[in-house]
């Protein structure tokens, strides 16, 4: 990392996944454990999601293709080794709903647990809380522990993730609305499903020509690279190629740290994560959403533009895998 980047304390991030369905969510696995010096990971969590069987399973199964420990072994000691990573991994709820007594999940009772510790810098920060998938296992927990709304900072990927579990982001929302205003929330990908989607902007869109298509890059920077990069799956959706469709929550927290470009505290700033709004600023200050609903290529613009600096910072580390 540079000067700069090493100077700051990595972000504290709790992701909960539907991996299980497309592959994307695993292209996603493999960018955030890349970013483990940068993102300091307390919980990985599978919640439910569209067409998902997911279970932890099958997390610890993609951590392990990822050969943390070749990374550690060539350099880079600052990289999560393979054992921290595995003992990160908890099972959410196996089926979508609204939150209630008795829902509670392994899953939840562990992103309450962070959500309530202190930053381990010592500096107040809060837990970055990812939804790849649907919202189920973040309701639980704010069911659970309505505390924890002003500890952590929601980044969630919506459409089909929304559809997939209507009730667990419209309990979410109606929280916000009526007990916590508190809550801070990205909301990528406001329904109707596609009217917005500024999370597509990570593979729709940008520069796509030579490398930086999306079979291409996968062809000239990851295969090649060790068994991690054999093993790296392609999506279905688009098929057979690089999508990434979550990493956009990840991007807007490396986004500062890396492109120089965006502010973690004002999401209406450009950033690799996406530009986004405030819907109703006066009643909900902490709440934001694509920056045009009903303009999706607007709003997929405002990651797609970036496409060339973070896969270029991507393919970088991509080469960690070959031996000095």
């Amino acid at each position: 990392m540079t000067a700069a980047a090493l100077a700051q304390p990595p972000d504290r991030i709790f992701v909960s996944t539907d991996l299980g369905g497309d592959p994307d969510d695993i292209q996603s696995l493999y960018r955030l454990l890349h970013y483990s010096d940068a993102l300091a990971i307390e919980g990985i969590i599978s919640s439910p999601g569209p067409g998902a069987e997911n279970n932890a399973g099958k997390i610890r199964r993609w951590i392990r293709e990822v050969h943390l420990d070749a990374l550690r072994a060539n350099g880079h000691p600052e990289l999560l080794s393979e054992a921290a990573a595995l003992a990160l991994v908890r099972q959410g709820s196996t089926e979508p709903g609204a939150p209630g007594p008795g829902r509670a999940t392994e899953g939840s009772r562990l992103l309450v647990e962070r959500a309530r510790a202190d930053d381990p810098a010592g500096l107040g920060r809060p837990l970055w809380v990812q939804a790849w998938g649907s919202l189920t296992d973040v309701a639980q927990a704010l069911h659970d522990a309505p505390d924890i709304a002003a500890r952590i900072r929601l980044y969630s990927i919506g459409s089909s993730n929304t559809v997939a579990d209507p009730a667990a982001r419209d309990w979410l929302y109606d929280f916000l609305s009526t007990r916590a205003p508190e809550l801070w929330w990205i909301e990528n990908g406001v329904l109707p499903r596609r009217s917005s989607d500024t999370f597509r902007g990570v593979y729709q869109g940008g520069r796509q020509d030579g490398e930086w298509g999306n079979q291409e890059f996968v062809r000239r920077n990851i295969r090649g690279h060790g068994p991690a990069g054999e093993a790296f799956p392609l999506a279905t959706s688009p098929r057979g190629a690089l999508k990434e469709g979550d990493s956009p929550a990840m991007l807007y927290l490396l986004s500062p740290r890396f492109g120089g470009v965006g502010n973690l505290d004002d999401p209406t700033q450009p950033s690799w994560g996406g530009r986004f709004q405030r819907p109703d600023a006066a009643r909900l200050p902490h709440y934001f959403i694509d920056l045009a609903p009903g303009e999706p290529e607007k709003c997929q613009e405002t990651v797609s533009r970036w496409r060339v600096d973070f896969l270029s910072h991507w393919k970088a580390r991509w080469s960690w895998y070959d031996r000095p």
